[in-house]
């Protein structure tokens, strides 16, 4: 379990406005706009519920490095 607390925070779902699938918070607060980790802004009425699709590189990027800091796993880690 992360004692971050941010592994549970990001849902990936589709921008309509890139086409993109991004790593969104969930912290279940109403919204007119959701901010993705990568900053990529989106009415909430252009999500999309899929994570179908080409995924943002700089969402992974953030959410690998969040991974590999606060999750270390393997032999010697």
């Amino acid at each position: 379990m992360c004692d971050t607390g941010k592994c549970d925070m990001w849902t990936w779902q589709l921008s309509r406005y890139d086409e993109r699938v991004h790593a969104f918070t969930s912290d279940g607060r109403p919204a007119s706009f959701v901010e993705a980790a990568c900053s990529h802004s989106v009415p909430i009425d252009k999500i999309a519920k899929s994570h179908s699709g080409t995924r943002c590189l700089a969402c992974l990027l953030i959410v690998g490095d969040h991974l590999a800091e606060h999750h270390r796993m393997g032999a010697g880690l």
